[in-house]
């Protein structure tokens, strides 16, 4: 038998035991949130795009997806409900590489559970799109796939008949994925009361709207259940050492100076509007990974915090950074996202009522902001010019999105490759047009730059 073939059969027999004795798993409350807001014009994705250059090894792709699907099982596995409606996570099979040359919609690709991977080439130009189902996967677990197929991809140029040389994942740790809930000990009265501090703001006092007013153009229209594509702007690494500089200036991170810059960019833009006596609420979903947690194959482990602010509480730039750093640190220090999961295992006692909250009309929050981080840059990668590459292949740029819901209308992310800042955005297309869309990207960008110009 043919040495890779070897390996790759060796692996799916191990693998099955281990798929065997793990599956089928219970979903977690946060999966179950996610099977519940998922819906046909508002499908809970997470795209990841890629850009390479050099020649694509299609057979080599192949092997290196099959085997990292073996390692990360929820991206393959199937949803079926027990007799009482709850549903599990059984066995499946992964999707197959789509290999498109034409151009596709890069949001709305397809909403299998797990992971859906198109490949479109031109010359020696390769656009990578991966979008995830957030049911099964957050932002690093998406990277944590990304990075391991592209491990396993330039161990296959190789040719050896050897493992990837991944580092140790232990998948029986998936039962484990919301091992931070609160009810593994005795709840306290400060428990109850971080955990209705946390959902009482969000139930009872609605957050703005993006205004529907700013931004339109003549004849331009809503693109009602067919969400648009996402837009991605890149920042040179001159343009992000210096937003760098300002934060480490301020005693702040560069992902404060960016949630800051959020909140100034969504003020303005709703200057003037009827949306401008809400409160501006920014949803921010936090890595609730432990140490152990690292040894984890790809899956949701995170939580939501959430920062409020007045339109007129963004006056005074240099005050709204220090409330924001001071901010994002209690998040970590606080772990604040903890009751949020655990005040949503509560409420994931009674399903019919999770369903209701979610889908009736209701702005839990004006907008999204996630920081993927610098996942593309982690990946033990050989490195060439400050980039990653991969058997022949050499990785250019690398951005992503998180998903929409009805009453939240943008979702920004940013990540970091290579040096260079990408924004990714996305909108609701039933409310903002695509001149919408673009604006409020052009609009956050020169909010950045701004911040850069003026040094706070």
């Amino acid at each position: 038998m043919d040495d890779k073939l070897s390996v790759t059969s060796s692996l799916n027999a191990a693998s099955g035991t281990a798929a065997d004795c793990l599956f089928p798993l219970r979903f977690t409350p946060f999966e179950l949130y996610f099977l519940c807001e998922d819906r046909p014009d508002f499908a809970g994705l997470i795209p990841i795009e890629l850009e390479a250059r050099g020649r694509l090894d299609r057979a080599a792709l192949e092997r290196a997806y099959a085997l990292t699907h073996i390692r990360h099982p929820l991206l393959s596995a199937r949803i079926e409900p027990d007799r009482k409606g709850w549903p599990f996570w059984v066995t499946g099979k992964p999707e197959p590489i789509r290999y498109d040359d034409s151009v596709h919609d890069r949001s709305r690709a397809g909403s299998a559970p797990g992971v859906q991977v198109h490949v479109r080439t031109k010359g020696d130009w390769i656009q990578f799109l991966f979008v995830f189902h957030h049911v099964a996967v957050d932002g690093l677990g998406a990277f944590q796939f990304i990075g391991d197929l592209f491990v396993a991809y330039a161990h296959a140029c190789t040719g050896s008949g050897e493992p990837p040389p991944w580092r140790r994942l232990e998948p029986e740790r998936l039962r484990d994925r919301d091992g931070h809930q609160l009810f593994n000990r005795k709840v306290r009265p400060v428990d109850l009361l971080r955990m209705a501090k946390v959902h009482l703001p969000l139930s009872l006092r609605q957050a703005a709207l993006v205004s529907e007013e700013k931004g339109r153009q003549s004849g331009d229209q809503t693109v009602a259940g067919l969400p648009t594509d996402f837009l991605v702007q890149h920042l040179t690494e001159e343009e992000t050492t210096a937003l760098s500089r300002v934060a480490a200036k301020q005693s702040a991170r560069l992902n404060d100076l960016l949630v800051r810059d959020y909140f100034l960019m969504l003020a303005d833009w709703n200057r003037g509007t009827s949306q401008a006596r809400r409160p501006l609420r920014i949803l921010i979903p936090t890595n609730m990974r432990r140490r152990e947690d690292l040894l984890m194959p790809a899956a949701n482990v995170f939580s939501y915090a959430f920062l409020t602010r007045r339109a007129a509480d963004c006056k005074d730039r240099e005050r709204l950074l220090a409330w924001t750093r001071d901010e994002m640190a209690a998040m970590k220090r606080d772990n604040r996202g903890l009751y949020y999961e655990a005040a949503l295992r509560l409420i994931c006692l009674w399903p019919a009522f999770l369903r209701w909250s979610l889908n009736r009309k209701w702005a839990f929050a004006t907008a999204v902001f996630t920081n993927l981080g610098t996942g593309f840059d982690r990946v033990p990668l050989p490195t060439r010019e400050g980039r990653k590459t991969a058997g022949d292949l050499f990785f250019e740029i690398g951005a992503g999105a998180g998903p929409i819901r009805p009453d939240t209308r943008i979702s920004f992310a940013a990540h970091i490759y290579a040096g260079r800042l990408a924004i990714g955005a996305r909108c609701d297309p039933q409310s903002l047009t695509p001149s919408q869309h673009q604006a409020l990207l052009d609009a956050y960008i020169d909010q950045l730059k701004m911040t850069t110009a003026c040094g706070t």
